[in-house]
């Protein structure tokens, strides 16, 4: 009896461990790769070397009696940067900002045209800035008169429009030619 007992004992005891259940996900682990600095080591100290690229913005303040339906900003005339990848307006008196500019060359576009598809020609555009510091540009506008070459020879009044930067820069918005 002592020996069936054992017998059994052990059956069920290797059973037991033979029936183990590996419970894990179905998915494969993600695998996450950090990119640690590199450290140079000299005979008296240890130098760690990291690059950091400084990010600026600009802010647009809109002191015109018109509506800003939208504005943008493009870097070296290829990328493109606004808040969203709808129309940002700025009404008059109110201010919109563009943050996390690398360091360049940029101009910035400004259309008042209220119409569902723009077009290039709709936008008015700075000539090329440099930033490398946060900046605010207030959009004005003066009236210039122009002569107008007709029978009578009169002279009418537009609006020109024009930046003055918090650097004391001022920049005259000219309409995009394309």
């Amino acid at each position: 009896m002592k020996k069936i007992f054992l017998i059994l004992s052990i059956s069920i005891t290797a059973l037991m461990l033979s029936s183990c259940i590996i419970v894990g996900t179905t998915e494969d682990p993600e695998i996450v790769i950090e990119k640690k600095p590199t450290t140079t080591a000299t005979s008296t100290s240890t130098t760690t070397i990291t690059t950091t690229v400084e990010k600026y913005s600009i802010t647009c303040k809109n002191q015109t009696s018109y509506m800003v339906t939208d504005w943008c900003v493009k870097k070296d005339n290829i990328v493109t940067y606004a808040n969203s990848g709808y129309n940002r307006s700025i009404r008059s008196g109110g201010e919109d900002m563009i943050l996390d500019l690398p360091e360049g060359y940029y101009k910035v576009y400004f259309t008042f045209e209220d119409c569902y598809q723009l077009q290039p020609e709709d936008y008015y555009s700075s000539e090329s800035v440099y930033l490398n510091k946060d900046i605010t540009y207030c959009l004005y506008e003066r009236q210039v008169a122009v002569a107008c070459r007709s029978a009578n020879n009169s002279e009418s009044v537009i609006p020109q429009f024009y930046l003055e930067g918090s650097d004391g820069s001022e920049i005259i918005l000219n309409v995009v030619s394309e």
